[in-house]
């Protein structure tokens, strides 16, 4: 028993030298600090946005035909100007045949016409002349009066009869124009509810699309601060994945919901935008102004669980851990302070570092 405690004493005591030894090696080792500071940030107003298309439309027939060409279905790219479908045409270009063959009938007529007034306008010109002369009664320059508005009335009639056919040669080319259906702009098809030589009736719903390329994020503003959004010097998207987006253009409906008194506001964002996607959940931030923020660096901060603090070094060199209530992350690897932190007060930028030496010195001053 007695060998024994003199074993116990004699590994204590060389236990003590060695932790002697390593504080005193990690007392002089160099611990950086940075001073807590006030700094000029960009003052933020922030709300959730949603991602949604500037264009999404919905075609639909314009006449009753037979779906006779499909060329897209869900999830296909349409390019702009693209042939989406087509519907049978036949009665349509007999319709454009009928009047085209009705003008060519009225070009006929008119010629005729005109012909008829050129001589009539003769006839009665001689007439008038014969009956100055008193070479003829009053009733031939009457007759001769009579047959020339005849043919100016005939000549009136022809061409109003072309214009009428003119017009019905219009809308029957427009008709024929709506068998093909032809995209507005570039985009991706979400919904197709037609099928191959299924027969459509005016109104009826054929397919959905949407644009990738335009793309906008929208949300919604209280009453209270949509006079600061409207003068704000500019506006960013923040994805979930971190990136930012600027947009370029804000758009405040001028209508407030009953019953929430808010606003929707528009920012549309630049084209050409990858993994970006109508109905996606982002942060849309206008900027303000500028305010002073109370910051330290990000790479100062530990996190414990739900606790957030921060290794402070003060002017005799004692270490202690404080825990502070953090805002958010601001430019250049900052984070924002609320609580718990003054102005000048020296923290760890090392958190590892510094909890090592404050372990060490707490086991030195036990010994």
């Amino acid at each position: 028993m007695k060998q024994y405690t003199i074993r116990t004493l004699i590994l204590g005591f060389l236990t003590s030298l060695l932790l002697l030894s390593f504080t005193s090696s990690f007392a002089d080792t160099h611990l950086e600090t940075v001073a807590v500071e006030d700094k000029p940030f960009p003052q933020l107003e922030v709300f959730d946005a949603v991602i949604e298309a500037i264009h999404h439309s919905t075609i639909s027939s314009r006449i009753s035909a037979e779906v006779i060409e499909l060329n897209f279905d869900v999830n296909d790219v349409v390019p702009k100007d693209a042939l989406i479908m087509r519907f049978r045409d036949e009665e349509f270009q007999a319709r454009v045949a009928q009047v085209q063959a009705s003008l060519l009938a009225d070009k006929a007529q008119s010629r005729e016409a005109v012909a008829r007034q050129k001589e009539a306008a003769a006839e009665e010109k001689r007439v008038k002349n014969l009956f100055k002369r008193k070479l003829l009664a009053q009733a031939a320059l009457d007759t001769a009066t009579a047959n020339l508005t005849a043919a100016n009335a005939k000549v009136q009639a022809v061409q109003a009869q072309r214009k009428v056919h003119q017009a019905q040669l219009d809308e029957a080319k427009v008709q024929l124009s709506y068998t093909r259906i032809v995209a507005p702009y570039s985009g991706v098809v979400t919904e197709r509810l037609i099928e191959l030589g299924e027969m459509v009736s005016p109104g009826q719903h054929l397919m959905t699309g949407i644009s990738l390329d335009s793309l906008r994020a929208v949300v919604k503003v209280p009453q209270y601060l949509l006079a600061v959004v409207q003068s704000a010097k500019a506006s960013e998207l923040k994805l979930t994945d971190g990136r930012v987006i600027n947009g370029h253009k804000v758009t405040v409906v001028p209508q407030a919901d009953v019953k929430s008194h808010s606003f929707k506001v528009r920012v549309d964002l630049p084209e050409g935008v990858e993994n970006l996607y109508p109905g996606l959940f982002s942060k849309l931030q206008f900027v303000v102004g500028e305010e002073n923020i109370r910051v330290v660096p990000q790479a100062a901060i530990v996190q414990r669980s739900e606790v957030s603090g921060v290794y402070v070094q003060t002017e005799n060199k004692a270490l202690s851990f404080r825990q502070v209530r953090l805002g958010r992350v601001v430019a250049g690897g900052q984070r924002e302070v609320l609580a718990g932190l003054s102005v000048g007060e020296q923290v760890a930028l090392d958190p590892l570092q510094a909890a090592q030496l404050l372990r060490l010195n707490s086991s030195r001053s036990q010994l």
